[in-house]
């Protein structure tokens, strides 16, 4: 089925289609947009699990009259237009699915209706997104192609353009607190992330949520009053990004990195490299936390740095973790294992040995042969420190 809607310019029509189809994902349900007229604009994917009478109107671009006549008959359409809010309505037909609906209006006059099929009413949650989904497509409509700055001065002031003080004010920002919030695909030759599903989940977490894609990543700016403590600003976008990878949709699609709270415009950029430095490590590490603060991946920070260091400088550290993979390797022994076992347990021999199913006798020989082998003491603080420095450093290297 070709998704071409009448009577409008192509650029805004694949926008409609995008912001629907983002809201049919998010939402889990197909959707389709009408005007005033009832004459069918755009519709999602998946239309397939909808009812006849929806993909009838899709293929004529127009819901059929009889049906337009009962909704108005039963006061359906004066409460749609009534209501700010979705509202749920009952099946036209018996052949038909019940619908949720929402007008189509935001700072302007009624331009149409989103229709969603759905046998249960939404959840005030999901009644939230449908909302915003329909606020979001009557300001694309009502910009007709004309674009808007909005999404530049936001470039502006992530980026630090010369303009970047006369874009916070525009974006009324010159005295708030902020922090950014970067969502990037979870491995960088994944998918790019779905940037209209993440702005209408944004916001409605945070209704002051400015957000614009730039390359492959797409960044949030969220507001915070200037009374509210840094600490909080901060833990509350993480409970935002924690909810959104929570999300079925995103949750092996995306990374997200919440940034330190800034309290001046100028401030602003050094956040957003903020962010980018913790999605940089979330996509090269897998092990790293989908959801993160720097405070959440500093170690693994500072160990890429200082592997990086060393390779740079053609480098590499020796001492009892070379000894004893070298051993292992030619003799086929477990020596570098069970010495990580033993580190890992704190000295502990007993909880040691345990864990690799060994007698303690066999794991204290062991011992014995990693000190014959390596040379390795536990008596000696820096050696301890300089092994276990080397084992974290060996777990960074990239998967295959």
């Amino acid at each position: 089925m070709s998704r071409l809607g009448p009577d409008s310019a192509a650029g805004r029509r694949e926008d409609l289609f995008s912001v629907i189809d983002a809201a049919g994902e998010l939402l889990d349900v197909p959707i389709v947009l009408e005007d005033t007229e009832f004459r069918v604009l755009a519709w999602s994917k998946g239309q397939h699990t909808a009812d006849d009478e929806r993909v009838s109107g899709i293929l004529e671009r127009q819901a059929q009259p009889w049906l337009v006549e009962v909704l108005r008959s039963r006061g359906d359409i004066a409460r749609l237009i009534a209501s700010p809010d979705p509202v749920f309505l009952d099946p036209a037909s018996d052949r038909a699915k019940p619908r949720m609906a929402c007008r189509v209006q935001h700072d302007g006059p009624h331009l149409g209706y989103l229709w969603a099929s759905t046998r249960t009413p939404f959840d005030p949650q999901r009644a939230a997104h449908f909302r915003a989904a329909a606020q979001t497509i009557a300001v694309r409509m009502s910009r007709d192609g004309q674009g808007t700055t909005e999404q530049d001065d936001l470039k502006a002031l992530l980026f630090g353009t010369p303009d970047a003080e006369q874009a916070a004010a525009r974006l009324g920002l010159s005295a708030a607190k902020v922090t950014v919030l970067a969502a990037a695909q979870s491995r960088p030759a994944h998918e790019t992330v779905p940037s209209d599903m993440l702005r209408l989940y944004l916001t409605t977490a945070h209704p002051r949520a400015l957000v614009v894609r730039h390359d492959r990543v797409t960044y949030a700016v969220l507001p915070w009053p200037t009374s509210t403590d840094d600490a909080d600003a901060k833990a509350r976008s993480a409970a935002i990004a924690r909810d959104l990878w929570d999300r079925a949709a995103l949750r092996e699609r995306v990374v997200l990195a919440v940034s330190t709270t800034v309290t001046q415009p100028g401030r602003i950029p050094s956040a957003r490299s903020h962010a980018d430095r913790i999605t940089a490590l979330q996509q090269q590490y897998p092990t790293a936390p989908r959801v993160a603060a720097f405070e959440d991946v500093q170690l693994l920070y500072a160990l890429s740095r200082l592997r990086g260091a060393l390779r740079q400088d053609g480098e590499s550290l020796g001492g009892a973790v070379s000894a004893l993979e070298h051993h292992d390797r030619h003799q086929h022994t477990q020596l570098l294992a069970t010495l990580r076992c033993y580190l890992d347990h704190f000295g502990d021999t007993n909880a040691a040995a345990a864990q690799l199913h060994l007698h303690p006798n066999t794991f204290r020989y062991r011992l014995q042969r990693i000190r014959e082998v390596s040379g390795f003491d536990p008596r000696d603080a820096q050696t301890r420190f300089l092994t276990e420095l080397h084992l974290r450093l060996r777990d960074l290297e990239p998967p295959d």
